[in-house]
């Protein structure tokens, strides 16, 4: 560390007298020079009979005054060897009378005055350096006598208080910094004149009028008798620190009256003891922890019981069945069940380090009941803070259930409605199933005549026959599909082909579409892929839509054609569109056309659309309408290539 990195902070408060100015040096240097060789003329080449050598202590000090350590001895040992060679030159050979006793005391004088100048030269050069040691700290210091008046005032204290030097020096430091004690200034007081020393925080004026605290360190000087001569003030600015100290307190209690307070659960967890277990298998060389969690399943009922819950507000202790907060302190073990699989992934997100992690779990009760939660942890800021994790806990069991009795419901609705559409369709149905049974009657009687014949030809009753079994079977399959369309089982996802679905659906309209010579034109890309989901319900859909396309064109003259379209779609997987070319969908009606209970139809309920999109949606997918500009509307419906699996029903 130099010293020009602190040349700025240097204070005006004193100059040290060991660096004098080289011009001044030279002066006295030279003066002292001239005064030793008058002084040598004068006590050897006149008749004077006093010490006159004695004038050489006044050479010593110039010297001392201006010159370096060898300067000082220099001129001491040549003083010495002067007034010696007078004495010598005037008197001859030393005799014990007066002129001798003149010289000893003469060089007496010069020997004490260089030993004491080569003292005060060292304690010049201490204090100088105590000085450049106070300039160089970024603490303020001053120093006051007993009378209060600032003597010393360093460039830490300029910067604190905003008084140069020249400003602070020789007034009184309670005038200039109006020092307030937070307590009782008599005890302070009493403590520095007992103890020698007081530290404590003070409230301080700035030269800008505004208020500074200041942690200070005062410290009483004494002479060599023990009587107080001066007080040394050290002091930090600490006036941001309390700042963000009472800043912090305040956040503190804001965050704890929310804690308390929020009507939703809220937990902080400890997971130290987990992040040492964690630090082991890293010193063990685990180093891909995902992959060793699922390697050992057994290690998130280990972390689990390594967590500790340390706190919980009041919703938590209402929501978990507890009578008091402190029978919910402990291990997470005893209210997360070990086999929660979401638990992994909170851990593998706290290892990640930042961030939220957020989830759908599982919590036992104190009444042992199973309570489904949503919950959010908040990661630690730093990668040593995981003592005071925040977890917030919301509990969904009322909305599940009652999630799970409105998906019952809308199953029970659609299949309701299946039983409308199917009897709907009651007129195509019979169409579908008299033609088989006309066809088996009629070679049931054929088959008869060949056997009854003189010569029974048993070739063609047997043709017969087999024609007969085809028709049966025929018949049985339209009952399936009805059946199907009716049935209350439990569906599955399966993956399924789209062009058999329509066939299918064809099959049970054929008769509204021969009756009202409509045209049916499937038309399925190739490079289509095939849909995954409910097949029953999917059917439902598209036959729900081309009866509705049916009936839109059953009053329209000229050509009536119906077109049921599939190609790949780049965004949404799978695109499906119903296109008629009947009367299209009413402005009026347009906004509201897939809301329940709004229909065009005077015996309609309004349903069949609204479960479209209903069904559509719980699948992944989008439903909408649009009109075709020759007249008629098109209903598109997408399909992605993986649904959600919430859409099981």
């Amino acid at each position: 560390m130099t010293m020009s990195r602190f040349r700025h902070m240097q204070s005006q408060a004193y100059v040290p007298a060991t660096r004098p100015r080289r011009l001044a040096s030279g002066l006295l240097m030279g003066a002292s020079g001239l005064l030793a060789l008058a002084v040598f003329l004068v006590d050897t080449f006149t008749p004077l009979q006093s010490a006159v050598a004695v004038v050489y202590v006044v050479v010593v000090l110039l010297v001392a005054a201006s010159g370096s350590r060898r300067a000082i001895l220099g001129a001491t040992i040549g003083c010495l060897l002067l007034t010696t060679i007078a004495y010598v030159r005037v008197h001859g050979m030393p005799a014990l009378d007066a002129p001798m006793l003149r010289c000893a005391v003469s060089l007496g004088a010069i020997g004490s005055t260089g030993w004491l100048s080569l003292r005060n030269r060292e304690r010049l050069i201490t204090i100088a350096g105590q000085a450049r040691l106070i300039e160089l700290t970024h603490d303020s210091i001053f120093v006051r006598d007993m009378d209060d008046v600032i003597v010393l005032w360093n460039g830490g204290a300029e910067q604190l208080y905003g008084w140069t030097a020249q400003e602070a020096l020789g007034r009184r430091a309670s005038d200039l910094l109006g020092t307030a004690f937070p307590g009782d200034r008599v005890e302070a007081d009493a403590a520095l004149f007992g103890a020698g020393r007081w530290e404590g925080e003070v409230f301080q004026r700035h030269r800008d009028g505004r208020i500074v605290i200041v942690e200070a360190r005062c410290a009483l000087l004494r002479d060599e008798l023990g009587k107080p001569r001066m007080i040394l003030e050290a002091g930090t600015d600490v006036t941001e620190r309390r700042a963000a100290a009472a800043a912090l307190a305040e956040s503190e209690r804001r965050y704890r009256s929310m804690f308390e307070t929020a009507r939703f659960s809220f937990w902080e967890e400890d997971y130290s003891r987990v992040m040492d277990r964690v630090d082991e298998l890293r010193a063990q060389g685990v180093t891909d922890m995902a992959r060793y969690i699922e390697a050992h399943p057994e290690f998130v009922a280990e972390a689990c019981a390594l967590t500790y819950v340390t706190d919980v507000n009041a919703a938590t202790v209402r929501m978990l069945g507890a009578r008091r907060r402190e029978d919910l302190i402990g291990p997470l073990d005893r209210i997360l069940p070990a086999s929660e699989r979401t638990f992994a992934g909170v851990l593998l997100k706290i290892l990640e380090g930042g961030g939220v992690a957020e989830g759908e779990t599982h919590l036992i009760n104190l009444r042992g009941e199973r309570l489904t939660v949503l919950f959010a942890l908040n990661m630690p800021l730093g990668p040593t803070r995981y003592d005071r994790v925040l977890v917030s806990v919301v509990d969904i069991t009322d909305r599940k259930r009652t999630e799970r009795a409105l998906i019952a419901m809308q199953a029970e609705l659609a299949q309701a409605a299946r039983v409308t559409a199917l009897g709907e369709m009651s007129a195509s149905i019979a169409h579908e199933v008299n033609q088989p049974l006309a066809a088996i009657v009629t070679h049931g009687e054929a088959s008869l005549r060949w056997l009854r014949r003189p010569q029974p030809d048993i070739g063609e009753a047997c043709e017969a026959i087999d024609r007969v079994v085809r028709d049966a079977r025929r018949a049985s399959e339209v009952v399936h599909r009805v059946r199907s369309l009716a049935s209350k089982e439990p569906r599955q996802h399966v993956r399924f082909d789209l062009a058999a679905l329509v066939e299918e659906c064809a099959q049970l309209l054929d008769g509204d579409i021969a009756l009202h010579r409509i045209a049916l034109r499937v038309d399925i890309a190739r490079d289509a892929p095939l849909p995954h989901g409910d097949r029953v319900q999917l059917q439902q859909v598209v036959v729900n839509l081309m009866a509705n396309a049916i009936r839109a064109m059953s009053e329209v003259a000229g050509k009536r054609l119906l077109t049921v379209r599939a190609r790949a779609d780049a965004v949404d997987g799978l695109l499906v569109e119903v296109e008629d070319s009947g009367t299209g969908i009413p402005e009026h009606i347009a906004p509201h056309l897939f809301d329940a209970f709004v229909t065009t139809r005077g015996d309609g309920m309004g349903m069949g659309l609204a479960i479209c999109r209903s069904t559509v949606e719980s699948h992944g997918g989008r439903l909408w309408a649009t009109n075709r500009p020759g007249g008629g509307a098109t209903f598109h419906f997408t399909l992605p290539l993986t649904e959600a699996e919430e859409a099981r029903a």
